[in-house]
């Protein structure tokens, strides 16, 4: 299969709604980035100062297989913490296709810078924008197939022969 890497850094977010009435005057702020159809997600740290305008510069990594990805959808996922319950303040959804097809109109810089407006899971605009800078690592060939399968269990365990048993108890006396 066909891959490449996109490297990501989740800037900041600017002008979200802000919920610090509703949290006891705290407004600590978080993304979430996954790419859709797959269940790797990668949290950003926990901004506590910057309340409606967060900023992590957070890098992250995900590989992605070329062929397949036209379909798939960059999400990232914009929350708070409150006392009682998470809040969502937004969503933005960048289809895989249209990052990989202005990376192919490259003017040359080593990272694209990208704003967009946050919505909410209905669809509907909400309060604030999301900005990131992204690139596409060159392609390579993955084959699954190339790396051990997974170990699962325990190792193999040997009891021990009469001698070892001896010593240990000669050790303890």
């Amino acid at each position: 299969m066909e891959c490449r890497t996109l490297d990501l850094t989740l800037i900041s977010a600017k002008d979200l709604k802000d919920i610090s009435l509703f949290a006891f005057g705290k407004m600590d702020v978080y993304a979430v980035v996954s790419i859709s159809g797959t269940v790797r997600k990668l949290r950003t740290p926990l901004n506590k100062c910057g309340g409606p305008n967060p900023t992590w510069n957070s890098p992250m990594r995900f590989m992605v297989y070329v062929g397949g990805a036209m379909d798939k959808c960059l999400v990232i996922k914009i929350k708070a913490i409150g006392m009682f319950t998470n809040w969502k303040l937004g969503q933005v959804k960048v289809p895989i296709k249209e990052l990989m097809e202005s990376v192919k109109s490259d003017d040359g810089s080593p990272m694209h810078v990208v704003s967009y407006r946050l919505r909410r899971p209905s669809g509907k605009t909400t309060k604030g924008e999301v900005c990131c800078s992204y690139k596409f690592g060159e392609k390579f060939m993955f084959n699954g197939l190339n790396h051990p399968p997974p170990y699962v269990g325990y190792p193999p365990q040997q009891h021990p022969t009469d001698s070892e048993s001896d010593s240990y108890m000669q050790g303890r006396t």
